[in-house]
């Protein structure tokens, strides 16, 4: 719905304006991800979520209990939704909805978490390619 919104604008500025698609594509860009893709508002009230599921995820690695279901739990006990997982390496990735956007990371074998929020994938998802 965003990117209609989004396409709907350059358009009528196209309209007005008579060109200047360069501004209009640069605005448009969703398929990446990033910060850029939540608001600042979203942002902050997840922070607490960030927090709560950072925390999880390095109590799971301290007991060594790093499994798709444990991380599945840790991050919808900190609030997220519709949290996806996938392995791939000695890394278990994963995406979960939260209000405005994504929280999404990894979890290492080599006793990382990373953890961040941002905007959907170009899939409409919220997993990472890593």
């Amino acid at each position: 719905m965003r990117r209609r919104a989004a396409s709907a604008a350059c358009i009528a500025l196209l309209l007005l304006a008579g060109g200047a698609m360069s501004a209009c594509s640069a605005s448009v860009d969703i398929e990446a991800p990033g910060k850029e893709l939540m608001d600042q508002a979203h942002q902050a009230a997840n922070e607490a979520l960030v927090a709560a599921a950072t925390t999880g995820l390095q109590a799971l690695q301290a007991t060594g209990a790093v499994t798709e279901d444990a991380v599945r739990d840790a991050l919808e006990k900190a609030g997220a939704a519709e949290v996806e997982t996938r392995v791939v390496g000695d890394s278990l990735l994963f995406g979960a909805e939260v209000s405005g956007g994504c929280v999404y990371g990894s979890v290492g074998a080599s006793g990382t978490v990373s953890i961040d929020l941002g905007g959907v994938n170009a899939h409409g998802g919220c997993i990472r390619e890593e």
